[in-house]
């Protein structure tokens, strides 16, 4: 019986395991009746006649691809959007915690004379710093000391009564409220990033540096001033992070569209 079962094109047994198992891709009968994957795929990409790469030379049948088992997922755009907004998701949670480790740095007051930095050039890195701390500024500014934020829990009664001795118990912060200081947190570096990969082709570091640092070493106290600069700078920030959205969606839709064309090279049995 094993004699019998062999590929119609390369003419050898189920015994080749280098060129995948033996399978009936269409209506033929008899000796002709079963091929090895690889030698389908091979004769499919080969064939001089296009229609052989989708049915079957002798019989015509239509091959049977996997991808009506996808169900067209490289063409559904609420899929694909659903797929990017959890990668962007994770993308900015995971920025969050970069925040969080170079905090330090990030809020470390920059001297405008130190700077390397000249009109002429500008490092992309320093940039890209200035306007994460111009961001994570705005956000201090605006969520105050107790805030879902920055706020350490100072609040009288976190601290508990002084004059009795016992001091309240710390309460953690729930699940949303952690996940909205972890996404604010990794929004300025994501944006930062690709506003600044935007702009470095037109040569406009140098006044967005100099702004930036303007709104990063400024504090709450300062003139009115620093209210149009923040606009200005959350404005550019969200254009980066749409950018950085639509660059998602498009590695989603590219990534599904290349799993789809693999998935159509797997014929099914008739």
């Amino acid at each position: 019986m094993s004699e019998e079962r062999q590929c119609r094109i390369c003419l050898a047994g189920p015994e080749e395991i280098d060129l995948g198992r033996l399978i009936k891709p269409c209506l033929c009968r008899g000796s002709i009746s079963l091929v090895h994957i690889k030698c389908l795929q091979r004769w499919r990409n080969s064939s001089a006649n296009q229609s052989a790469f989708f049915s079957c030379p002798q019989c015509h049948y239509k091959y049977r691809f996997a991808r009506t088992r996808i169900l067209g997922i490289a063409t559904n755009p609420v899929v694909i959007a659903s797929i990017s907004a959890i990668l962007f998701t994770l993308l900015v949670l995971l920025s969050s915690f970069i925040t969080t480790y170079f905090m330090s740095w990030f809020e470390e007051p920059t001297d405008t004379y130190y700077y390397r930095s000249s009109f002429f050039y500008v490092s992309p890195f320093e940039t890209a710093q200035e306007l994460i701390r111009a961001a994570l500024r705005i956000l201090e500014d605006g969520d105050g000391e107790d805030g879902p934020i920055f706020g350490q829990g100072n609040t009288p009664s976190a601290q508990g009564d002084p004059q009795s001795g016992f001091s309240a118990p710390h309460s953690p912060p729930g699940i949303i409220r952690s996940f909205i200081r972890r996404f604010l947190l990794g929004l300025p570096i994501v944006g930062a990033g690709s506003i600044v990969h935007m702009l470095l082709h037109i040569g406009f570091l140098s006044p967005l540096q100099m702004l930036a640092r303007h709104r990063s070493n400024s504090r709450r106290r300062d003139s009115s001033s620093r209210d149009v600069v923040s606009l200005i700078i959350i404005g550019l920030l969200l254009v980066g992070v749409a950018k950085a959205l639509v660059q998602v969606y498009s590695f989603t839709e590219s990534l599904t569209k290349r799993l789809l064309l693999r998935a159509e090279d797997a014929i099914l049995e008739v």
